[in-house]
């Protein structure tokens, strides 16, 4: 967490679509006021995952935060 950015959230695939990740995301909720992240867009599954709790697109950026060709959205609630 950083200023109120989910810096990263990752979970073992084989715990994937148990409640890990909701539960994690509850979390940074709760202690760390967490209120946007950025994910790359080639990921459409944590995309959906953020949008699915809420997260909305504010922005889109060609390249990820050391410049290499990664497109970034950066979702906010």
């Amino acid at each position: 967490m950083a200023e109120g950015n989910v810096e990263m959230l990752f979970l073992d695939p084989a715990y994937r679509a148990r409640g890990g990740g909701s539960m994690l995301l509850a979390h940074a909720f709760k202690t760390f006021d967490a209120t946007s992240v950025d994910v790359n867009e080639q990921n459409p599954q944590a995309t959906g995952f953020y949008l699915y709790h809420g997260f909305r697109v504010v922005g889109r950026s060609e390249t990820d935060s050391t410049n290499r060709p990664y497109p970034i959205l950066h979702l906010a609630l």
